[in-house]
């Protein structure tokens, strides 16, 4: 939101910065000012590749023509576009739903990143919903779409402890050298398990045997 100067001042000094690989941005304006995502913003940007940028859409009617507008220079620029939705009850919390929702942003090139699970902030109890309802969805998407319509699941941990992963169950059981796995349709398979070999030891072995079959090798 800040202005194009400030904005190329800014990002330029942190890419200046010699331990800093990656610049990430995150942002809304996609879908709330997708007009200030312009060519000359664009320009800018370009400039400090690898760079990065998170939108946050929630809805499929937030998918407009000027976001699709917005994501297209920004795009074209080289710029990849992920999008991090809240979990909302009564407004996203359905499986078909946030499944519309994914597959719009992927025909606007925004790959869809994250779910998070709403956090306990104070005036935003009425968006609460249960661990269930992600963890259905997750599951939905799972066979029924592409793998890149699939983003990850995300609970933050209390007291700051970072993003933690929550995904439906597919291992069942572990047997020796074996596991017994659930596919997304519900059906259930053995799968062999090896243990990793040692593949520098192997590929000595190999050779020692080749050696000694030609007599170039004795111990």
């Amino acid at each position: 939101m800040l202005e194009d100067d400030m904005l190329d001042w800014l990002i330029g000094s942190i890419r200046a910065i010699d331990h800093v690989e990656i610049i990430r941005l995150g942002t809304r304006t996609l879908v709330t000012l997708p007009q200030r995502i312009t060519p000359k913003l664009c320009s800018i940007l370009e400039k400090y590749h690898p760079l990065y940028i998170n939108t946050h859409a929630n809805h499929p009617k937030e998918i407009t023509l000027d976001t699709k507008k917005a994501a297209d220079l920004l795009s074209a620029s080289g710029i990849p576009l992920g999008n991090q939705m809240v979990l909302l009850n009564g407004i996203n919390n359905d499986k078909y739903l946030v499944q519309c929702l994914n597959h719009e942003l992927l025909k606007v090139r925004i790959r869809p990143y994250y779910i998070f699970h709403p956090k306990l902030v104070k005036g935003t109890g009425h968006f609460l919903c249960s661990v269930d309802d992600g963890i259905e969805i997750v599951e939905h998407l799972r066979g029924h779409t592409s793998g890149m319509a699939i983003p990850t699941y995300i609970v933050n941990a209390p007291n700051g402890a970072g993003k933690t992963p929550i995904l439906p169950s597919y291992l069942i059981s572990r047997g020796h050298n074996t596991m017994t796995i659930r596919t997304w349709e519900g059906k259930v398979f053995e799968y062999k398990n090896p243990p990793t070999r040692d593949i520098h030891k192997s590929i000595e072995e190999a050779r020692d045997k080749l050696l000694k079959k030609k007599g170039l090798l004795t111990n």
